[in-house]
């Protein structure tokens, strides 16, 4: 995890504390106004903090509902139990107590729902002519075309939560990121280095699909095989019209008059030394 998704969860996490202090530190020794005031600074805190410098032309996922959204359920959720638990803990007995340990459960939603804030504000996809940059939870990775080992296009397909969960979430593994539209069924760009690592991008999301794909084809990579004979023509086609065709060989009447002459001056000077 990179700095600026570390400072997103910093500013996520030290609010939601805050919160939790105001409310359990009124119940038994702070005044209202003391509490009142650390609810204000955990606003204060979520709104001054500078956010991640998304750059220009980059592609962000998808999230539904909308980031701040989430931030809101989180701490509306994370306040309430979390009060709740330290409160029943502290002075509550018997079965009360236990309830309000119970309520550490639902109350660890609040910090799931903040990485999925973070992970949405801190990941995103830049597409260059000669490869891509990708971004995911702040720490960015340059691949460079010819360096992939394969291109594939693969649907991915997902319903409900499990739809949910990869397009906000993207991947748990170190060697994988994802970057989904949020539907249920899409069309996906996979790219797999040599060393396993690989990157999946929904096609929807691509600004200039074409490019990419004609960029793909000049770097001297494999067009991916879901691509039709009809297409793969086109896109070569617009290639050669954007940055010319490859190299062509001389006309074979042309490398025989070359030949001739070289021929003839080697001749030349063969009789010149005798």
């Amino acid at each position: 995890m990179g700095k600026t998704a570390k400072l997103e969860l910093l500013r996520r996490i030290l609010p939601l504390g805050l919160c939790v202090l105001g409310i359990v530190g009124g119940y038994f020794f702070m005044s209202v106004l003391s509490s009142l005031l650390c609810i204000i600074a955990a606003a204060g805190i979520y709104a001054a903090l500078p956010r991640p410098n998304v750059p220009s032309g980059a592609v962000k996922p998808v999230c539904h509902p909308p980031v701040l959204v989430l931030d809101m359920i989180g701490f509306v959720i994370g306040a309430a139990f979390f009060s709740i638990a330290f409160i029943g803990m502290a002075d509550w007995s018997g079965g009360a107590a236990l309830m309000a340990l119970l309520c550490l459960g639902p109350a660890s939603i609040a910090p799931v729902l903040f990485t999925v804030s973070a992970r949405q504000e801190t990941s995103w996809v830049r597409f260059f002519s000669n490869g891509f940059e990708f971004t995911q939870f702040g720490r960015r990775v340059r691949v460079m075309y010819e360096d992939l080992k394969k291109i594939d296009i693969r649907l991915w397909h997902a319903s409900g939560w499990a739809a949910w969960f990869q397009s906000t979430i993207g991947s748990l593994g170190p060697r994988s990121a994802v970057l989904l539209n949020g539907a249920e069924t899409t069309t996906t760009l996979v790219f797999k280095r040599p060393d396993g690592a690989t990157f999946t991008i929904s096609s929807e999301l691509v600004p200039d699909l074409q490019r990419v794909l004609i960029n793909i084809d000049r770097a001297g990579m494999e067009l991916p095989d879901g691509i039709s004979e009809y297409q793969r023509k086109k896109i070569r086609q617009r290639r050669e019209r954007m940055y010319g065709g490859p190299p062509q060989e001389p006309p074979q009447s042309e490398q025989k008059e070359v030949a001739r002459i070289a021929a003839l001056i080697e001749h030349a000077r063969r009789s010149a030394g005798h």
